[in-house]
């Protein structure tokens, strides 16, 4: 059986590198197929010239999700090719009207941040600067699968799994025979960042990215996998072992976040530089939001505005909680 051939292209996010996989039969598929930069477009090429291809031969690309940088250069190899590029119906939105969805991300992420984060600027900087390395894919090369279902790679059946949490357009692809993954970034050797979004039924509201990625760890704990190809770093294998570690990493950080508001951290960016000691990030400012969404929905702490006029988190006492399960 034909095993994806992993393509590592570097990326401008903080993993350096991110995998797109080829299938090179019976058509020459990508599925995800990196940003588009000067650098991605030359490591593909390379690449794909290691196996007889060139840029002009890839007939299929298959999104997991979109994200940057893994639908960001499909509009620009579908201009070299005649590509067709396959995009899940949660990315299709994203795969011809980036710049409307983009801006309502950013839109989102502004009114999040605390105004006094030093980072906000920075960040809000940043996103701008990302929507640069994407272009949108016309009309007429799409098509469009559905969140659950098959598709046909490499000759084989792959089951496709929705996977929300990282991203809320998230597709993996399962071949049940072989027992292999192709993850893109749900399962990574590494915690995968609760990315916040826009809700995909209402886009007023913000999507709960950590209780969505704690059940897709779930639903693909319930697999028989024996080898993961993740959308970054090299494939593995002990694929149970890593997503428990994981899963406990994760309860661990909830139940930290609780003991700092307990012991008097009130205000939410107190709380972040005490988890996150000179290492304040997007990714942490993510997580830290996920953490809180979990002891918000479980009664056992509350929203509050501090005297400073900032959000900040009060433990719920015992009576409340009780009240709140028996109710």
């Amino acid at each position: 059986m034909q095993e994806p051939i992993r393509i590592e292209l570097p990326t401008i996010y903080g993993m350096k590198t991110v995998n797109a996989y080829l299938f090179l039969d019976p058509i020459p598929t990508l599925i995800d197929c990196g940003e588009k930069s000067d650098p991605s477009w030359q490591a593909l090429q390379d690449q794909l010239k290691e196996h007889g291809l060139q840029i002009k031969d890839i007939q299929r690309i298959i999104i997991t999700h979109a994200h940057v940088d893994h639908i960001g250069m499909a509009g620009k190899i579908a201009a070299h090719s005649d590509a067709e590029v396959w995009v899940n119906e949660y990315c299709y939105p994203w795969a011809v009207q980036k710049e409307q969805m983009w801006d309502r991300r950013v839109q989102l992420m502004s009114k999040l941040l605390p105004p006094a984060a030093s980072f906000k600027d920075i960040i809000l900087a940043f996103m701008k600067e990302v929507s640069k390395h994407w272009d949108n894919i016309p009309k007429e090369r799409i098509k469009v699968f559905p969140m659950n279902g098959q598709l046909v790679m490499g000759g084989q059946v792959w089951e496709i799994l929705y996977v929300p949490g990282h991203a809320n357009t998230q597709t993996c692809f399962y071949q049940a025979a072989n027992k292999w993954l192709i993850s893109a970034d749900m399962i990574l050797k590494i915690t995968p960042t609760a990315v916040m979004d826009a809700s995909i039924e209402d886009p007023t509201k913000r999507d709960r990215g950590l209780k969505d990625l704690l059940a897709s760890y779930k639903k693909i704990q319930a697999l028989d996998i024996e080898k993961v190809f993740p959308g970054h770093y090299e494939p593995f294998e002990d694929v149970q072992a890593t997503i428990r570690y994981q899963v406990n990493r994760i309860h661990s950080r909830i139940e930290e976040s609780f003991d700092l508001i307990k012991s008097g951290k009130q205000d939410f960016m107190d709380i972040l530089n005490t988890m996150y000691a000179n290492r304040v990030s997007m990714p942490a400012f993510s997580m830290l939001i996920g953490y809180l969404d979990v002891l918000l929905e479980e009664g056992r702490i509350q929203e509050v505005i501090l005297e400073n006029g900032k959000r900040g988190y009060t433990v719920v006492d015992a009576e409340s909680q009780i009240s709140l399960i028996s109710s």
